[in-house]
């Protein structure tokens, strides 16, 4: 009798601990708001901006990377306005561009694939996997600017908050139009 009291007091200790770790993971999460580059998101811990120029077939840009680390994964917003440069393209040209600049960036190949919207602006989503990484992707292409989510986890061992990354992003009114390169 005493060792099954002795079991039951140490399963509650551990559903304990687990309520409050959830509690502290979901209390975490904080939405961000990113006028200037028109989008807000959830992370759960505050992201780095990082900016670097690439080189496109239609010139050179800036990309905005806004990541926060989830343990051993990367979550990641990317903006990139390519402006007046994506005249006279189509956003389906200019979101399989991206797809495959990710694709070869990353050493991956393509696991799924299927065309998504955020309101009426056209998107891509894809996951892909490298040797020791697994990507899930969603893309928007929004009059001349690409958006770009992505959560980054070791292959095999899944993010189970990649819905709540992903669904938490929205457009909100952009404060500058005008493209960063």
């Amino acid at each position: 009798m005493r060792k099954h009291r002795i079991w039951s007091a140490l399963i509650w200790a551990v559903l304990l601990i687990q309520a409050v770790n959830m509690t502290a993971q979901t209390a975490a999460w904080k939405q961000y708001v990113y006028s200037d580059d028109g989008f807000q998101v959830s992370y759960p811990s505050p992201p780095d901006l990082q900016k670097k120029s690439v080189q496109t077939s239609a010139g050179e840009f800036e990309l905005r990377s806004y990541a926060a680390a989830a343990g051993d994964t990367e979550l990641i917003i990317g903006v990139c306005d390519y402006g007046p440069a994506v005249e006279g393209r189509s956003s389906d040209q200019m979101l399989l561009g991206a797809k495959n600049s990710t694709l070869s960036n990353s050493a991956s190949h393509l696991v799924s694939e299927k065309k998504i919207a955020l309101g009426t602006n056209p998107g891509m989503q894809f996951e892909s996997e490298n040797s020791a990484t697994h990507f899930m992707v969603r893309m928007f292409m929004v009059a001349t600017t690409l958006y770009e989510a992505l959560v980054i986890s070791p292959l095999n061992k899944p993010f189970d908050q990649s819905d709540r990354f992903f669904d938490s992003f929205q457009l909100v009114t952009r404060t500058k139009t005008e493209p960063k390169n």
